[in-house]
């Protein structure tokens, strides 16, 4: 509750990292009991195309419409290694499995008639342009935004920005800062979170700084002040490495609350 009144919206992970968490439907459940905007993060490597959709029918009975929908981290890479993964669906497979309840297609028994998703996805900024060839499927899908990797430093991510704008013919993307509380977890997110790289003057940063926490909520905030200009950007989306007092404190020094 501390960042509702600050966040437009709140995105509820589903297992990252491949670790066992609190499922994202019963958290988006959660927030809206409490008032808050929930997106649902909804992985297809853990769950056949039956569950996913009873997922999504599930979170449309609770008015929850509002998806990141994710590839997912491999079993492999968390707690229990030799869980298995279930590629069923790639993640266009997933986009478009939700793109067509929205559009009433009411194909495998479902019976869905026309429930209003915004649908997000995901694009690596930093994987050139077979990245955004990825990310035009994810669009010809039926994905509404797109939401970037962390973003460490602004100046390449401008450069890719200008390309990106022209290939993906203005869709709504939302840029990754994320927000961290120690070295220690810098350094574990980019051991253990795909996609997540901690630059390691960024890491050196947070190891001579007195007050670590304050420290990854100031640089947060520099990355967020060098991205909230770039023309077009439709918002930005904060990722929490730090609790909440540290996520909140980066929108304030970013003038974003």
């Amino acid at each position: 509750m501390l960042l509702s009144p600050a966040a437009d919206a709140v995105f509820v992970t589903d297992s990252p990292g491949a670790r066992p968490r609190v499922s994202s439907l019963a958290g988006c459940i959660r927030l809206k009991e409490l008032g808050v905007e929930p997106v649902l993060q909804l992985t297809r490597i853990r769950s056949n195309r039956i569950a996913l959709k009873s997922e999504l029918l599930g979170a449309a009975a609770w008015g929850i419409y509002n998806l990141l929908l994710l590839g997912g981290d491999p079993a492999r890479l968390g707690d229990h290694p030799d869980a298995l993964d279930v590629y069923c669906l790639d993640t266009a497979g997933l986009i478009a499995l939700a793109a067509g309840m929205r559009e009433g297609d009411a194909g495998e028994g479902s019976g869905s008639t026309g429930i209003p998703f915004l649908i997000g996805a995901a694009v690596d900024h930093r994987g050139g342009s077979a990245e955004l060839e990825r990310a035009r499927s994810k669009l010809v899908a039926g994905a509404d935004f797109l939401v970037t990797q962390p973003v460490f430093d602004a100046e390449p991510f401008a450069e890719w920005w200008e390309e990106a704008r022209v290939t993906l013919r203005g869709c709504p993307i939302l840029a990754g800062v994320l927000v961290l509380g120690s070295a220690r977890a810098a350094r574990y997110l980019s051991r253990g979170l795909p996609g997540v790289e901690v630059p390691e003057s960024a890491v050196r940063r947070l190891e001579r700084a007195p007050d670590q926490a304050l420290e990854g909520a100031a640089m947060a905030a520099e990355t967020a002040l060098s991205l909230r200009d770039l023309p077009g950007l439709a918002g930005i989306h904060f990722m929490k490495a730090a609790p909440a007092e540290g996520v909140l404190a980066a929108m304030r020094k970013a003038g974003l609350r």
